[in-house]
């Protein structure tokens, strides 16, 4: 969000946001980690006080009085009372030009087990309720089950992700697939200034995100025809050079 001096033009929009998180946080474990991953304490009442009162990293950073970082909360749901590491809000004071202000994702193998059991679950959690659902061709409104069971694993994989706008991409792209695959089009774009793989990242808890999520997306959903009733793509590109042909194929 903020490299020194520089604003990075992506993530900015929801620096405020993510300042408001990083002071909840502080002030609800009262310690935070430096870089070498030790916790320093906040217990104190004055430091408490200016953390509430904080308007920028850089008053959070001279309360700490070094490097440090806190993580994100992201509930499970599939396991009752786990709580998730989520993505790491990091400050870093980097001499005259001023401070860092990031997140970063940790890459520990145990945080990978327990999002692969994660989003296992949440994968089930779509397969039943799309198999518990017998007309898939009626009113989208009943299929609330189905989409918010896909919002949950998106959440996950949102929350767990490699931070890059790639793996942001292929979440909302698998999203969109797995709609289409429950015979739902999602006919609207993401509204301006609305990233979702921030507003995943800064929900404590799915039900959050869902509910951050469907008052635009939900509404533009359409019934599509079954997968069923297409052509199967074999029979208009039948062997691997008409397809990289197709695909490759510009318009004159």
């Amino acid at each position: 969000m903020l490299l020194g001096q520089a604003k990075v033009i992506r993530y900015y929009p929801y620096y405020q946001r993510v300042l408001e998180t990083a002071k909840t946080i502080m002030l609800d474990l009262k310690y935070v980690n430096n870089a070498e991953d030790r916790a320093i304490f906040l217990t104190d009442i004055d430091k408490l006080k200016k953390i509430e009162i904080a308007s920028s990293c850089s008053d959070l950073y001279h309360v700490v009085g070094e490097t440090y970082w806190v993580a994100t909360r992201c509930d499970s749901m599939a396991f009752r009372g786990r709580r998730l590491e989520g993505t790491r809000i990091t400050t870093q004071n980097i001499g005259k030009t001023g401070f860092d202000f990031a997140i970063r994702t940790p890459c520990t193998p145990s945080r990978w087990e327990e999002y692969d059991e994660e989003m296992t679950a949440a994968w089930e959690a779509i397969c039943e309720a799309y198999c518990n659902d017998t007309n898939p061709t009626r009113d989208p409104g009943v299929l609330d089950a189905v989409k918010d069971a896909i919002l949950r694993m998106t959440y996950y994989w949102y929350n767990f992700m490699p931070l890059s706008r790639g793996s942001a991409v292929v979440g909302y792209v698998v999203l969109l697939g797995l709609f289409l695959a429950a015979n739902m089009d999602i006919t609207a774009s993401i509204p301006p200034g609305v990233q979702v793989d921030w507003e995943a990242i800064l929900s404590p808890d799915p039900g959050t995100f869902v509910d951050a999520v469907k008052p635009w997306l939900y509404p533009s959903t359409k019934i599509s025809r079954c997968l069923k009733d297409y052509t199967d793509v074999s029979c208009a590109f039948s062997t691997t050079g008409s397809v990289v042909a197709a695909l490759t194929s510009v318009d004159p």
